[in-house]
């Protein structure tokens, strides 16, 4: 009989063949795992120097807010007062604002016609003033003494009835006269929440010239209603300013200065103002 062939051991090559298969597998996956932390290690780096970057780019140091405050002096020529006007600077600027003075002949119409875009927040005006005698004979509206009148200069709006000439009570000089219509239509851009203070006779006669500045965008008018005295208009004007250097706003300054001041003794004058509705 033929011997019987023995069976030949397979068995543990095969084993070793799957162990060797699983190690090269799990060496696979432990290079892909490290690949992917060092991908996620990047990408989370990445994304923390972004919005750190951008986090900083979109919230800038705060920008100081500056007051800007105007005084214009129509009166510098013909009842000067420099030092009013240089008082009034000092008190401003230490109650934060930046001050501009316009006096001679940088009181014009060009100027009064740009204020409302020249960013200021108070405006203090001392001026020559007057009500406006209507053709009906009545006195309806006030009007500014902008610039001294020249013949031939501003035509179509002196005959258009925007501009009308006015006789100073000092001095006796005419002048443009700006109506409460042309502040309303006329004038540039729109005040910026802006406090309005004309110092002048009969700028609060009524409310018509005040509704012109606030149809253009100013919070607050103030005015006299009568003529009025020089001598009262500036002392009025430097208690207002030191009201609100004190910290006032400008209505607690107006009525502290009418109830501390009063009416002007010559002619009853009384300081008044008007706010936005």
């Amino acid at each position: 009989m033929p011997k019987k062939r023995g069976k030949k051991k397979v068995g543990g090559k095969k084993v070793e063949r799957k162990k060797a298969k699983r190690r090269k597998i799990r060496k696979k996956r432990s290079k892909k795992n490290i690949l992917l932390l060092l991908l996620s290690a990047a990408l989370i780096i990445g994304v923390a120097s972004y919005l750190g970057f951008h986090g900083l780019s979109q919230h800038p140091e705060k920008k100081t807010i500056i007051l800007k405050a105007a005084i214009i002096d129509g009166l510098s020529e013909d009842a000067p007062n420099p030092g009013l006007i240089s008082e009034m600077s000092r008190l401003l600027k230490s109650a934060g604002y930046e001050v501009t003075v316009f006096n001679g002949s940088k009181v014009n119409i060009e100027l009064f016609k740009n204020l409302p875009k020249m960013g200021f927040r108070l405006i203090i005006m001392r001026l020559h003033g007057g009500r406006i005698r209507q053709p009906i004979g009545l006195f309806i509206g006030s009007g500014i003494f902008a610039e001294p009148f020249s013949e031939g200069k501003y035509e179509y709006e002196y005959y258009s009835g925007y501009f009308l000439k006015g006789v100073a009570y000092i001095g006796g000089k005419e002048y443009f006269v700006i109506t409460p219509a042309y502040v309303s239509e006329k004038f540039k851009g729109r005040f910026p929440g802006s406090a309005i203070i004309i110092l002048s006779c009969y700028s609060m006669w009524d409310q018509v010239l005040a509704s012109s500045f606030i149809k253009k965008g100013a919070s607050i008018f103030v005015g006299i209603d009568r003529k009025v005295d020089v001598q009262y208009l500036d002392k009025v004007g430097l208690e207002i300013v030191k009201q609100i250097s004190q910290g006032a706003s400008v209505e607690e300054a107006v009525s502290k200065t009418a109830e501390k001041i009063g009416p002007d003794p010559q002619t009853g004058a009384r300081l008044l103002y008007v706010k936005k509705s």
